[in-house]
């Protein structure tokens, strides 16, 4: 992972009561697979490579909200927030198995058909296991807003202050850590802030 100069004033900051897990010196992150998150100015973290995760290894959370600030670079840029993750080593796939994903992939493309327009598979979903509404993400380049509530069994996400997608039920773990997707070659997702509340 290359880290560049820590983010600049530009950056937005987090919600009044939140605490961002995207300190300067990214203290407490980790990579698990391929690829990384790197410092851009004006104080953005962006993927590259993969398939791999950059997880927050210092804390595990059990009941929270999670504000996350995020944009594509590209019409096919593809990444996740993943929710709950058990602690990860060479691999993401325990975080895959095991946790929850919240959905960075406007195409909705589903890697079983090979098509595009999967609602679970669709920016906002709760990947696989519970569909995202349509046509809430911004442009491409332009920032977006997930406000992501994980309370007992119960995971919603607000998309730019919209319901996207709602998850009852939740049977995976009820505690665990947060990790970033690293998709692909290629795709340069960025991230302004990752702020938390535990509730």
């Amino acid at each position: 992972m290359t880290v560049a100069p820590p983010p600049s004033p530009a950056a937005a900051p987090p919600p009044a009561g939140f605490r961002d897990l995207l300190t300067p010196e990214l203290i407490g992150w980790r990579v698990a697979g391929k690829g990384g998150f790197r410092w851009m100015p004006p104080g953005v973290l962006e993927s590259f490579g993969g398939p791999g995760l950059f997880w927050y290894a210092n804390e595990t959370f059990d009941d929270f909200v999670l504000d996350v600030s995020w944009r594509t670079l590209h019409p096919d840029d593809n990444s996740g927030v993943f929710l709950r993750s058990p602690p990860l080593h060479d691999t993401p796939a325990p975080a895959i198995a095991q946790g929850y994903e919240v959905q960075i992939d406007d195409r909705g493309f589903d890697p079983k058909t090979r098509c595009t327009g999967s609602a679970l598979h669709l920016t906002g979903a709760v990947y696989r296991l519970a569909p995202a509404a349509a046509g809430l993400s911004h442009p491409v380049g332009e920032w977006n807003r997930f406000v992501i509530t994980a309370c007992a069994r119960l995971i919603t996400v607000m998309l730019n202050g919209a319901p996207a997608a709602r998850l009852e039920n939740a049977d995976r773990a009820r505690s665990g850590h947060v990790a970033l997707q690293c998709h692909h070659d290629g795709s340069a997702v960025q991230f302004r802030h990752v702020a938390i509340k535990p509730l």
